[in-house]
């Protein structure tokens, strides 16, 4: 096939993979180093290493001379070729550029897609949150491929929905909340990539360069004599964890290991387990469970039912006085916007919660009593900050939690951007 410009990132890998002169990489080094790892790759073989199940650790690719920046995120993509399915005289590097020339040929003709998932997360919380302590809630995704780069696409969880028609797009939560975005829309940041599966090797590739990791190739063959790819990517926690109150709240803020399977002969991808590591163990947190290809698409998932008496998400708009609310900090924002929730000064409240109306912040937090604002901080890769904070509902109930409040707006002022 010829190279097109998309497929730089293979050209690149290839080239320094045969043009290395240290290619081989030393497998039981790295296993050492990724007990966790390792540990799960193990627990998800059908059957152990000689009985009946032959697995040869092949040499390939490359190394970074950026792997000792002890903030980058390690990530080893390793396949494991079986002796039964690349003749041992054939070179590794040759080997790999088979595979990964396959597999973008193959995977850049798809027309459609279908991913059934689960994650432990709450139904109608954003798609990105994950919760280690909770059950898997289902999740469906559909993608339609045109000639332009976005497509269509559909992302659905029980009590939230993303839709995106190919010239905005829409979120729906729990048919009472609705906001609107463009065709890039960071409603679904880490799932969205998923739709585009012919381009997941390249991401995980972008990002060793990104953050220089050291990457090995390899491939495996299961119970069965089937033939698989299997990517490892073993990533740190993204983000500054001075205060870890986003910890393990996503994939991207946790110490994850995500294990890619591909077919070995169509190259297309057929599942994909993210674990996290914490307190000693690991957590299954997110798993594909069915991918179909080319399927037909009913026209209408790609629309939005949207029920009459919503209410809106609204960008902050420039207001009259706007420079007195630019000049708020983080801590001054949350204690004026309580204290205009407490004064039940619903005209207020609104120049710092992002909605058209919201009846449910008026019965909720009409008349409570602040009992005290806490030092704002940051966590993880939020762009804003988190306001520690107690009150008191008019119910009698105590809340302590933290307000995330955020500026990156138009208007330059900080909003309430969740934490109620």
């Amino acid at each position: 096939m010829n190279p097109s410009d998309k497929d730089k990132w293979l050209d690149e890998l290839l080239e320094k993979a045969i043009g290395s002169k240290s290619a081989e990489a030393d497998f039981e080094k790295w296993a050492k180093g990724h007990p966790e790892a390792v540990k799960i790759l193990k627990s998800r073989a059908k059957a152990p290493v000689g009985a009946g199940r032959s697995l040869n650790i092949g040499r390939i690719i490359m190394r970074s001379r950026i792997t000792k920046l002890a903030a980058a995120a390690v990530i080893i993509i390793a396949v494991v070729l079986s002796v039964t399915i690349l003749d041992k005289s054939m070179p590794t590097a040759s080997a790999a550029q088979m595979v990964f020339a396959q597999a973008a040929e193959a995977m850049s003709k798809l027309k459609s897609v279908y991913i059934k998932a689960q994650m432990r997360t709450i139904a109608h919380d954003n798609f990105e949150l994950i919760k280690l302590d909770r059950d898997f809630v289902p999740h469906e995704m559909w993608k339609e491929f045109d000639e332009t780069p976005h497509g269509k696409w559909r992302i659905e969880k029980p009590g939230r929905v993303v839709v995106m028609d190919g010239k905005s797009s829409l979120l729906l939560i729990k048919s009472k909340w609705v906001a609107k975005g463009g065709v890039g829309t960071g409603f679904v940041s880490w799932l969205k990539p998923l739709l585009d599966i012919d381009k997941v090797l390249e991401s995980e590739w972008q990002l060793a360069q990104k953050q220089g990791a050291e990457l090995l190739l390899t491939n495996e063959t299961d119970q069965d004599g089937a033939e698989k790819l299997v990517v490892t990517v073993e990533s740190l926690a993204q983000g500054d964890f001075a205060n870890d109150w986003l910890k393990n709240k996503s994939i991207s803020g946790s110490d994850n290991l995500r294990i890619y399977t591909f077919d070995a002969e169509t190259k297309f991808l057929e599942s994909l387990e993210v674990y996290v590591h914490t307190d000693g163990k690991d957590v299954l947190v997110f798993e594909i469970t069915e991918i179909n290809c080319d399927v037909d698409i009913d026209p209408a998932l790609f629309t939005l039912e949207i029920p009459e008496d919503v209410i809106w998400s609204e960008r902050p708009k420039v207001l009259a006085d706007n420079e007195k609310y630019t000049s708020m900090g983080p801590k001054e924002t949350a204690t004026a916007f309580f204290q205009a929730c407490a004064e039940e000064n619903w005209e207020e409240v609104l120049k710092f919660w992002g909605a058209s109306r919201d009846d449910r912040i008026k019965a909720y937090l009409g008349g409570l009593e602040i009992i005290s604002i806490g030092e704002p901080f940051k966590s993880g890769r939020y762009p804003g900050w988190f306001v520690p904070y107690e009150i008191r509902l008019k119910s009698g109930r105590v809340k302590k939690f933290n307000l995330a409040v955020r500026n990156d707006n138009k208007a330059k002022r900080y909003v309430v951007d969740g934490g109620i």
